[in-house]
């Protein structure tokens, strides 16, 4: 059943489509790069993913962000009526065969707000098997949720990135499946108070290798998704980085 269904989703697909589809499941890489170039004209505000080990910079909707088996772990004991007794987390701390989830924010200084970029999270997909918690904890212990989605409900919507700055969370997960959410990077200017935004973006997380017939289903409807809103975007140059257009 599951070969008819990897053959079906090929031929809706098309094999050009697949082949730029890239599953991350290892090693550093930053789910949330918030990036501002002022050296282009007009000046480019983006969210994308960035993989330390190659150097690769994603649009965020070609990456399939997986969360190994072997990422099974006792939950924190504030987040358990959340997550559940156990979780599928990935570490703030580099681990073998895990990814290691970062966060950044590139651009230059002075020209934000306390020199500052806020990650937000717009929707959570209404399939999503379980419910999902980005955290660390203080150098005192205290619990910090960064983001927080019960479903398809968002509970903690948002949080802010120091501009050059660079921080590793834990991303915690209740069940296995695939979750989909939208994010989209901000920051405040201080000439005007004006807000930028960059394009709301779709980032896919694969709790465990080993999809469920349903999953490979769910993963067929979520790359006709990505199929059309690359159809319907202008092609990108050599660095993948969509941008907002926004000027000054």
């Amino acid at each position: 059943m599951k070969k008819i269904l990897l053959f079906f989703m090929l031929q809706v697909l098309g094999s050009q489509h697949l082949s730029a589809v890239t599953t991350l499941s290892s090693g550093h890489v930053d789910i949330f790069e918030v990036h501002y170039d002022s050296a282009v004209d007009p000046p480019e505000f983006s969210l994308h993913v960035h993989d330390h080990d190659t150097g690769g910079h994603f649009e965020p909707a070609d990456v399939i962000l997986r969360v190994n088996e072997n990422t099974l772990f006792a939950s924190p004991a504030g987040l358990t009526s959340i997550l559940g007794a156990s979780a599928y987390i990935l570490p703030s701390t580099q681990e073998s065969d895990m990814l290691y989830g970062g966060v950044s924010a590139d651009g230059p200084a002075g020209i934000f707000k306390n020199n500052r970029f806020s990650v937000r999270m717009i929707s959570a997909g209404p399939g999503n098997p379980g419910n999902f918690v980005m955290y660390r904890f203080s150098g005192g212990g205290t619990l910090q949720v960064g983001l927080q989605a019960i479903g398809s409900i968002l509970s903690v919507s948002e949080f802010t990135i120091p501009i050059g700055g660079h921080e590793h969370w834990n991303w915690g997960f209740s069940a296995p499946g695939v979750y989909t959410y939208e994010f989209q990077g901000l920051g405040v200017k201080n000439a005007d108070l004006s807000v930028l935004e960059t394009p709301i973006e779709l980032f896919t997380f694969q709790i465990i290798p080993e999809p469920s017939t349903g999953t490979l289903l769910w993963l067929g409807w979520v790359g006709l998704g990505r199929f059309r809103k690359r159809n319907n975007s202008k092609p990108l140059g050599p660095h993948p980085r969509r941008s907002s257009g926004i000027g000054g």
